[in-house]
């Protein structure tokens, strides 16, 4: 899993206000990746590169359009990235 301050670096975020929320996002776009993948990603060591970066990009779309998020479009992007490790079923 990507660390808070990965999350923050990543987004250019300073100081700590933002933390709960970020934490809270964080495990939203764990939620999500996992829904695509159809499997948890606590069982895989080392987590892919893959599957970092697509959590990391599901907590920026997350914490950028937090008003107005479109979560058909994001479901569907994660589906483009993450689609060479998504199992049939899960």
């Amino acid at each position: 899993m990507p660390t808070l301050q990965e999350i923050k670096d990543y987004l250019g975020v300073d100081g700590g206000h933002n933390d709960p929320l970020l934490l809270s996002q964080i495990e939203t776009a764990r939620e999500l990746v996992e829904s695509v993948l159809r499997f948890q990603i606590a069982k895989i060591q080392p987590l892919p590169h893959l599957v970092k970066e697509a959590i990391k990009f599901a907590v920026a779309y997350i914490f950028t359009h937090r008003e107005q998020a479109d979560l058909s479009f994001l479901d569907k992007s994660l589906r483009t990235m993450l689609n060479s490790l998504r199992r049939e079923v899960f």
